[in-house]
């Protein structure tokens, strides 16, 4: 790395080992752990961290970050859950410390190249779990332990379930979409197509998982139009030839995502149909169970909510002597805005809304290629918090706060490495 030797050795394993668990987080959950807490020790050794504390009160993320953790802390005082089960709860929030005290290691780097390893390390982890995703599906390989030959929901699982993968697979095709966009070698362009075209694929019908599924079509609809935004100087018949084409691929593979045999995103409507007229036990209707009593539970304490860790004994109350969907009961209602509510009320969607505004406002200040990747994930994540609680999940929580707190130190006075090589 450009001027590696003018950081303590600590700054510099501390950086290391946060690229390692943003490689590891698509692939080995024991990775991301033991990565993440080398990160912290060494980030904790690094005399550069501690000059710059200051900074955790002076920068927008940073004080989010604290003040959403400081809040869930807090609710200790008052959560009508098991003291052991809330700590347990708690510590599923631990992450958010994680950023805070990655801003400050990647806060001073000289150059980009810290985050340009971070960038292609992440493309890599990605593509090797689309790859392993889409040899497991056609039955050529059987790695993973999420993985099943005799399960067609997840014959193309490896590492994860359908729900992070899918949503990691949206991430992947909208970043090979970007990077070919902003490659100038025609070879890395058509390889970069090819991982977008092949992770589209496996998002939208071999996944199966409705959140990448949306988000993937999401990202479909703002590709389609920023292409042909790029496209107001070219002449007419290039730009509607080829934006017609590129529409009628998108078109087909959003057709075959809603209409394909075993889809679970065509089946939304009848899900929903079997809870409604049945009471049958369907992911649909649970979801609406879930969401129901979050609201209810949140009406009861609108301020600051029932504590942290209190959505399993409240939900057990709720399906008791139920049966179907009703007596459905989980940790959490599978939306992260509704479980802040249902924890801190009002307040923790505050905090929560905040810590995602403050991320995208700073985002705005980034040079790219780090605005691309925040953004994309940034935004794909805030979609997912509406039918998961992706902050609380291990996978996509991590990838959240591994990716935004290495991208965001890649600010626009930040040189490159071209620009360092110029500038001796």
């Amino acid at each position: 790395m450009q001027h590696a030797t003018r950081d303590s050795y600590p700054l510099i394993l501390a950086r290391s080992f946060a690229l390692i668990a943003l490689f590891a987080v698509p692939l080995s959950t024991a990775g991301v752990n033991i990565a993440a807490t080398l990160f912290a020790v060494c980030a904790l050794l690094s005399p550069e961290v501690w000059r710059n504390w200051r900074s955790l009160f002076t920068d927008r993320v940073c004080v989010a970050a604290l003040l959403l953790a400081a809040a869930l802390t807090l609710s200790l005082a008052w959560t009508t859950a098991d003291r052991v089960h809330a700590l347990d709860f708690l510590m599923k929030y631990r992450k958010l410390i994680y950023l805070p005290l990655l801003i400050l290691t990647f806060r001073d780097c000289r150059t980009t190249a810290w985050t340009t390893v971070a960038k292609w390390a992440l493309f890599s982890a990605l593509t090797l779990l689309l790859l392993l995703s889409c040899s497991n599906y056609f039955g050529w390989t059987s790695i993973g332990s999420w993985h099943s030959n005799t399960d067609p929901i997840r014959r193309a699982w490896v590492f994860k379930d359908h729900i992070a993968a899918g949503i990691m697979m949206a991430l992947l095709f909208y970043l090979a979409l970007s990077f070919a966009k902003q490659s100038r070698a025609r070879a890395a362009k058509v390889a970069l197509y090819v991982v977008a075209l092949l992770a589209i694929v496996n998002v939208l019908l071999m996944m199966q998982g409705r959140t990448g599924q949306i988000i993937a079509i999401l990202f479909i609809l703002i590709y389609v139009v920023t292409y042909f935004t790029s496209l107001r100087g070219v002449k007419p018949w290039v730009r509607w030839g080829s934006g017609a084409v590129l529409v009628a691929i998108a078109g087909s593979l959003v057709y075959a995502a809603l209409h394909s045999h075993g889809s679970r995103l065509a089946e939304t409507n009848d899900e929903i149909s079997a809870y409604e007229t049945s009471n049958k036990n369907t992911s649909m209707g649970v979801r609406i169970v879930f969401y129901r009593r979050s609201l209810e539970l949140l009406a009861e304490r609108p301020i600051i909510g029932h504590g942290v860790g209190t959505v399993q004994d409240e939900f057990d109350a709720y399906a008791r002597n139920n049966t179907g969907a009703a007596a459905a009961t989980a940790g959490n209602p599978h939306n992260e805005f509704l479980l802040m509510g249902v924890q801190l009320g009002a307040v923790g969607i505050a905090l929560f809304v905040f810590l995602l505004v403050q991320i995208g406002r700073t985002a705005i200040e980034l040079r790219e290629p780090a605005r691309t990747i925040v953004f994309a994930y940034l935004f794909a994540f805030t979609i997912g918090c509406f039918a998961n609680s992706l902050l609380l999940n291990f996978t996509e929580g991590n990838l959240f706060i591994f990716l935004i707190g290495i991208f965001l130190s890649c600010r626009r006075g930040t040189p490159s490495q071209t620009e360092e090589r110029l500038g001796r």
